[in-house]
Order: structure tokens, then sequence, then C-alpha cells
């Protein structure tokens, strides 16, 4: 049963209604004992360096996995890929080398400042100068592709060339809409998403048989399209905060489609808002004062194998996301 049909039916309000479809689902489908399953067969997972988040998501990014990272604009998505390119090339083992990542941007070119800004405050936190951003950028290798035949070219040769000789551990598609959503000039809408539909399932299928071959993480940023007359919502802690989220959350899905979506592994949805901080309050009566307002960020485990639906709020530093 959707969740719109269980809202509907059961007659609750959104936020119960939305805890009690969590419950449910943790009751239906055994997430905690998978993960503890998982863990005995030795699989590897990606840290986002937040252990919090890390529980919402299973327990990080899992290797081998085809992962899409969606938000709009300004959300934190590259932020986001970049805390996973530190991440990815922390030791897997005593014995086994940092790992390598591979980073294709096809939105402009690589942010190689901020990186470097995120290595050294991990590298500070951790007291490990092998993370220093001058040996992080080392295990990185960076392809800008600025149009989608090179993009396509690209992640369907010289990708798997490269998974082949280095010991890649992260795949990041910086991002995996740009060119899909734009750049088949002159076709008509019929022929339009006939063609990107059959590119999006050989690239999807290209990109699972290659993280299972060579044992790595695949992490696909999208975009966002703007849906009406959607009405979901997520639990937000704060008075007055998640009425306010469910206009985020129903005005936005993500870009590509269903044929996209049945590709991925798992889905993460980044959020943001203009709102009060949890812990402040406000005489509802009267229009909040701006210094009162700040950017609030949400983190959501759309679906995944791993773990059940759920979302928590976070905050962004020289660190990365972290959870509040």
């Amino acid at each position: 049963m959707p969740y719109t049909e269980f809202e509907r039916t059961t007659g609750l309000d959104p936020q119960t209604a939305q805890r009690a479809w969590s419950v449910l689902g943790q009751l239906v489908y055994a997430w905690e004992p998978n993960c503890i399953l998982a863990s005995t067969h030795n699989e590897q997972w990606i840290t986002t360096g937040c252990d919090q988040i890390d529980v919402l998501l299973g327990n990080g990014i899992r290797v081998p996995s085809v992962v899409e990272v969606v938000g709009e604009s300004a959300s934190g998505k590259t932020q986001l890929c970049l805390q996973l390119a530190i991440s990815a090339q922390l030791l897997r083992g005593p014995q086994e080398p940092y790992g390598h990542v591979v980073y294709v941007c096809t939105e402009g070119a690589f942010p190689a400042q901020r990186l470097a800004a995120m290595a050294d405050a991990r590298a500070s936190q951790m007291n490990n100068p092998a993370m220093s951003s001058t040996q992080v950028m080392r295990r990185i290798q960076v392809a800008e592709l600025d149009d989608m035949e090179t993009m396509f070219h690209a992640l369907s040769y010289k990708l798997p060339a490269l998974l082949s000789t280095q010991q890649v551990r992260l795949v990041v598609i910086d991002s995996i809409a740009a060119h899909l959503r734009f750049d088949m000039e002159g076709t008509e809408p019929h022929d339009f998403y006939k063609q990107r539909s059959s590119r999006l399932m050989q690239l999807g299928a290209r990109l699972k048989q290659w993280a299972h071959e060579y044992k790595c993480a695949i992490v696909c940023v999208n975009q966002v399209k703007d849906v009406f007359g959607v009405q979901t919502s997520l639990p937000v802690d704060g008075d007055g905060a998640e009425s306010e989220f469910k206009m985020v959350r129903g005005s936005k899905a993500p870009a590509l489609g269903a044929v996209w979506a049945s590709v991925v592994n798992a889905r993460v949805m980044l959020h943001q808002r203009r709102g009060m901080a949890p812990n402040v309050t406000h005489d509802a009566e009267h229009e909040v004062p701006s210094h009162l307002l700040r950017t609030r960020r949400w983190i959501e485990n759309v679906f995944s194998p791993w773990a059940p639906p759920a979302q928590c709020e976070v905050t962004l530093s020289d660190h990365g996301f972290t959870a509040l």
C-alpha cells in the first residue's frame, strides 16, 4: 500500500501517520537483523564521518552498490559527495592500501578548494597526516565532461579501464542528470523520453555490473523537478516546523523519472528551508523576525534495502554534514 493511501485510509494526521508507517515498516521488514546479517558477511561500508547519519543510511554507503543523492540546488549534494570521497580513502584494514576515488564532474569545474579545506579539517580532527589535502588529492582521479556523448563514452569505456587498474573504492558522478535532461535537442518529446529511458537502463546495468565486479560504491547525483498537488510530509521537531517542511517535501521530486529510480539500490534526499531553530519559540500570531531565521537542512533515507525510510536534521560545517 502506498504511503498516501495509508494516510488517507487511517485518517491520522500527517505526523502520526508517518511515524506509524515507519514503525509498521520495521515490523514487516526486519531491517535491524538484515544489517546484523550483512555485518557478519564482512561487507564493506563507506562512512559519512557522522555516526548518526551512518545509522540513518544503514551503516553508511555500502560497497558494492549504486546510490543516488538527490536534492535541489545548494542543498549540499556536492558537499556530501566530497565528504564521502575523503572517507573512502581511509584504510580498509591493517594490510590494505588507501582506497582511490574517481570523481566525474558534469556541471562545471571540480571544487578542489572546498575538498582541500574539508580534508585538512578531517586530518586535524583525526590527527592523521596521511589524510591531509595534499595526500587526499593524489588519490582522486577527476574527469570534467561537458556533454552527453562525452559522458556516456567516458562512463562506458574509460571508467571500467580505470577500475581494472586502480584500487578504486568510490565513484562519484556529479551529476547524472545534467546532460540527460536537456542535451537531446531537436527531438520530439516522445522520442526524447524513449531514447533517454533506453540510455538510462543501459548505463544503470553497466554501473551495477562494475560496482560488483570491481568492489566499489557508485554515487550518482540527481537533480529535482517541481511537482504540483503532492501532499506528503515527514515529521520534524519544533513548533510549526512540520507544516513548513511539508511544503518543501511535497513540491520537489527526483528528476529522470521511474526508470532511473529502478536502477539505483538506494536513494538519499537532501532538503533545506528557511525556518526557526528547533529550540527557538515565537508567537505564532506574528511574523517571525528575520534574525530568528536560518537555513535548516535534513538528510532523508528515501528507500534502501539496508535501512527503513527515515530522516534527521543536520548542520553543515568545515567537516561536512553532522547530525543535530
